[in-house]
C-alpha cells in the first residue's frame, strides 16, 4: 500500500484503459483504442502536470508563493495552480462554463476576468495584452502564458510520454489528442517519435477552429462550444511538424461521445469526447491491421455539470446525436406511455392536524410504517409535512416535547420564503400530473404530496418506489 503523500506528488501516473467497451467505439474495425485518463489527476485535468512544473520554476526564480499569478486559459490550469496554493487572477474566455468559475471561487479565487472568445494576438482584447496591463499594476506578480516559451514544459511532457510508452509496452501506432496551446502535441510528438519513429500524432480541433485551417477569417466566425481545444489562430507553441494528421470534430459528435464515455464509466469531458471520436475516425482510415491507438482524455466531466451533464442544456444546444436523442425521448415519454399519477393507484393519504401532538404524529407514522406524514391546517388544507426521522430527533435532543403541537416543528409549504424575501416555487402535483413529470420531480425531491388542483386537500403520497413498482407491473424494468 502506498504511503501518505502530498497533492503535488499525487500528480501523474494516470491509468491507461481500453475503450472498446464504450458504445460506438471499436465496431467493425480491428483497432485497439486506449484512453489515458488524465482527468484522474487530483485537480481533474492534464494541466496538473503543467502547473506542478511551473510552480517548481517559480520557486527556482525566487518568486514568492504568495505572489499574484495572472493566468489565461479555459480554467483548468488556473484550477491546478490554485490547488497547489498559488494566488491567482484569472483571464477566462466567455466560452468557459460557469462550473469552473464556481470551482475557482470555491477555491478562493475571486479575481476573474472574462475575455472575448477568438481575440487575435496583438489586439487589446487578447488575454496577453490584458495581462500585460495587469502586471504593470502588480510588478511583483507573474504572467503564466504556456505559449510564451518562458516556461520549460519539456520535462512535463517527457514524463507523460514515458508513462504512455511504458504502459503500452512500446507498441503504439498513433496518439490522438486535442490541441489548444500546442505544447502537449509538440512535446509528446518529439519524445514519442524519438522512441517510436513510425508513431502517428493525430491532432484534434473543433469544427470552425483555425489551428490547421484559415486563420484569416473574422475571428468572431470561429465559434464552437467544446472547451479546452481549438483556437481562432495557430498557437505559437505548436511545432509545424508535430502533428501528422488533423481531424476536426463537430460539437454534437464531441458531446455525444463524451456522454457515451460517461455511461461506460469513463468520466471525461467534451474535449475527450472529441478525441475519442477522432480516434474512431482515424481507425476507420488506417490500413494497418490491429492498429493500437492511445487517446489523451484531458479533463473531467465533473467540470461540466450545467452543460455536458444537463439533458436540458444538451437538447437546447442540439448536441445529442440521433441515437442518443431517440433513447432519451423513449425514456422520457414511452417509458410511462402517457400514464399519470392516477395510474399509480396510491392509497388515500392519512394526515395529521397542525394542532396534533408530536407524539401522536410519531405514533401514527410508526403504526403505518410511514417515513413522513402530511400536515393539515384550517379546513383540512395541506400546509406542510413532518418526517419521522426529524420528529424523533427533535424529541430525543430535547428541542421538542412529545405534547407540543406538530405545527411548531413541521416543514411548511409557505407561499413565501422564510425571510419574506421572495416567492418560493411550489410544484403542484395532482392525480393528472404525467408520470414523466413526476420522474423529473424526484430528481430533486424524495416525496410528492398529491393534491387537488386548488391545493386544498392531500389525496395521496408518492415516492420514487411507487414509480419503480409501476414500471415493474408493466414489466419494463427501466427506471
Amino acid at each position: 500500500m502506498q504511503g501518505i503523500t502530498t497533492v503535488a506528488n499525487a500528480i501523474g501516473g494516470t491509468p491507461l484503459v481500453s475503450l472498446l467497451g464504450v458504445d460506438g467505439v471499436g465496431g467493425r474495425n480491428s483497432a485497439e483504442i486506449l484512453g489515458k485518463l488524465e482527468f484522474m489527476n487530483p485537480g481533474g485535468s492534464i494541466k496538473d502536470r503543467v502547473a506542478r512544473h511551473i510552480v517548481r520554476q517559480l520557486t527556482a526564480k525566487g518568486i514568492p508563493s504568495d505572489a499574484l499569478l495572472v493566468v489565461a486559459g479555459p480554467g483548468n490550469l488556473a484550477i491546478s495552480l490554485a490547488m497547489l496554493g498559488r494566488s491567482l487572477l484569472c483571464l477566462i474566455p466567455e466560452r468557459t462554463s460557469a462550473d469552473r468559475i464556481n470551482l475557482l471561487k470555491a477555491m478562493g479565487v475571486t479575481d476573474i476576468v472574462r475575455t472575448l472568445d477568438g481575440a487575435l494576438p496583438g489586439s487589446p482584447e487578447h488575454p496577453a495584452e490584458i495581462a500585460k496591463r495587469i502586471i504593470r499594476q502588480h510588478p511583483a506578480g507573474a504572467y503564466i502564458d504556456e505559449e510564451s516559451g518562458e516556461w520549460d514544459l519539456q520535462a512535463c511532457y517527457e514524463e507523460l510520454a514515458g508513462e504512455i510508452f511504458e504502459q503500452t509496452g512500446g507498441k503504439l501506432d498513433a496518439l490522438v489528442l486535442g490541441v489548444d496551446t500546442g505544447n502537449a502535441a509538440t512535446h509528446l510528438s518529439q519524445v514519442l517519435k524519438s522512441k517510436l519513429p513510425a508513431v502517428q500524432i493525430v491532432g484534434v480541433e473543433p469544427s470552425n477552429s483555425a489551428i490547421n485551417g484559415d486563420a484569416t477569417r473574422n475571428p468572431l466566425a470561429h465559434r464552437w462550444l467544446c472547451e479546452d481545444i481549438g483556437r481562432a489562430y495557430p498557437p505559437r507553441a505548436l511545432s509545424p511538424n508535430a502533428v501528422d494528421m488533423w481531424i476536426q470534430v463537430s460539437d454534437q459528435i464531441a458531446y455525444s461521445m463524451a456522454r457515451r464515455l460517461i455511461r461506460a464509466g469513463v468520466f471525461a469531458g467534451p474535449s475527450a469526447g472529441a478525441a475519442v471520436a477522432a480516434a474512431q475516425m482515424y481507425a476507420r482510415t488506417s490500413l494497418q491491421p490491429d492498429t493500437r491507438i492511445a487517446v489523451i482524455l484531458s479533463d473531467s466531466a465533473r467540470n461540466y455539470t450545467t452543460t455536458l451533464l444537463s439533458d436540458e442544456w444538451m437538447l437546447g444546444h442540439d448536441l445529442m446525436d440521433t441515437p442518443m436523442l431517440d433513447d432519451l425521448q423513449r425514456k422520457q415519454h414511452e417509458q410511462y406511455r402517457a400514464a399519470s399519477i392516477e395510474d399509480l393507484q396510491l392509497p388515500a393519504a392519512i394526515t395529521v392536524s397542525e394542532t396534533d401532538s408530536m407524539q401522536a404524529a410519531i405514533s401514527l407514522m410508526s403504526e403505518h410504517d410511514f417515513s413522513q406524514v402530511p400536515v393539515t391546517g384550517p379546513n383540512r388544507r395541506l400546509i406542510g409535512y413532518l418526517t419521522l426521522a426529524a420528529a424523533q430527533t427533535l424529541i430525543d435532543n430535547g428541542t421538542a416535547m412529545p405534547a407540543q403541537p406538530v405545527g411548531k416543528f413541521m416543514l411548511r409549504f409557505d407561499s413565501r420564503s422564510t425571510d419574506g424575501s421572495g416567492i418560493r416555487k411550489y410544484w403542484l402535483i395532482t392525480p393528472e400530473t404525467p408520470l414523466s413529470e413526476l420522474s423529473k420531480f424526484f430528481e430533486i425531491h424524495s416525496v410528492a404530496f398529491v393534491t387537488d388542483p386548488s391545493r386544498k386537500f392531500c389525496l395521496g403520497i408518492a415516492t420514487k418506489q411507487d414509480l419503480i413498482t409501476f414500471l415493474a407491473r408493466r414489466n419494463t424494468h427501466q427506471f
